[in-house]
């Protein structure tokens, strides 16, 4: 178990969510505990990864102890050029209404804190496969999954929008059988049988590798994002527009490339997902994608059809009131999902 006193950041909390705090993690900070980091790194192809722990502070407990007694883990995931923060206060938000839920905020895929060891990385390591597995591989490595510890096993609950939310339709069935899980996917970045849109993401990232023709990959990239976060939060907006600057080209390119070519999931049972749409998105078709998930069998109550675009749920005074109001939407679905999640893994 992962001595979590070993991060060299304090705790922090947001004025307006009492006694909920925020602790960053960087996995390179921890190696001297983690004798597999070397081959973390190997397996992944990320030079190392980030995430913001979310919890609850009772009385003089500390934090490896809220971690062990915790009903369940939720898990958020972004989209491709986004980081931990597209996700703003949510996952603090759903700690303050679950004190016994822990929420682990990550930088995924080579973006952020989590930049891959080469650039432009391997196709194995950045198309959602190898990212979904990367991130049960850092479950693993810190001990949070299997909860082998404990006598009563924790829930886990992975959020993804975007690029994200495409990465949880590629967890591993097999190994999660004796757990207690369930995934929200949040405008999923998957286009199986979305022809015209594997073309366009492909041609998008063959464009940004284009070595000598940097304004044409600004103004593809830049273009793609414009048109997804019209609506979305000016935070949103500018922590995107730092990120695209700040992640090398080939991993840009790599990862929409990925998204564009993604294969079938190999998945047969889909019941313990959930699905979020924003109807204006153009990025993500809405009509193709429940078309989609009906063809993998998702029933009608796993679905969520709300009025917004790419980022439904990012709202400030710029924004579409109806975001506003998909932001609670999404709060309380995630809610309700924890506590039916929390329910089951008690009558384990």
């Amino acid at each position: 178990m992962l001595k979590w006193t070993n991060s060299t950041s304090a705790s922090y909390s947001s004025p307006t969510i009492p006694n909920v705090y925020t602790k960053p993690f960087l996995l390179s900070n921890l190696a001297q505990s983690l004798p597999n980091f070397a081959k973390f790194q190997q397996e992944t192809g990320l030079a190392d990864f980030f995430w913001e722990l979310s919890y609850y502070q009772e009385a003089d407990k500390a934090l490896s102890q809220i971690i062990e007694e915790t009903d369940g883990f939720v898990i958020f995931m972004h989209g491709w050029d986004g980081t931990h923060r597209t996700w703003e206060d949510l996952p603090m938000r759903l700690v303050q209404q679950n004190p016994r839920v822990v929420c682990l905020n990550l930088d995924v895929n080579g973006f952020g804190q989590s930049p891959f060891i080469s650039d432009p990385p391997k196709f194995e390591h950045c198309n959602l496969p190898g990212a979904m597995a990367a991130v049960e591989y850092w479950l693993n490595l810190i001990g949070l999954w299997p909860a082998t510890y404990r006598k009563q096993k924790p829930f886990y609950l992975f959020v993804g929008h975007s690029m994200g939310g495409g990465i949880i339709f590629y967890k591993d069935e097999p190994n999660w059988r004796n757990e207690v899980y369930g995934c929200y996917a949040m405008s999923p970045g998957i286009f199986c049988n979305d022809i015209k849109r594997r073309i366009v993401y492909k041609l998008v990232g063959y464009g940004t590798l284009i070595p000598f023709v940097t304004p044409i990959k600004n103004f593809l990239a830049r273009l793609v994002i414009w048109f997804a976060m019209r609506e979305a939060s000016q935070k949103d907006q500018q922590e995107h527009a730092e990120v695209f600057y700040a992640t090398p080209f080939g991993t840009l390119a790599n990862t929409i490339i990925a998204i564009g070519g993604s294969p079938k999931p190999p998945r047969t049972d889909w019941s313990q997902f959930r699905l979020a749409l924003g109807n204006r998105d153009v990025l993500v078709s809405t009509r193709q994608t429940l078309t989609f998930v009906e063809q993998l069998g998702f029933l009608p109550h796993q679905i969520r059809v709300t009025m917004g675009d790419h980022y439904f749920f990012s709202f400030d005074e710029t924004s579409p009131i109806t975001h506003k109001y998909n932001r609670q939407a999404v709060l309380d679905d995630l809610n309700t999902f924890c506590q039916q999640l929390s329910a089951n893994s008690q009558t384990r």
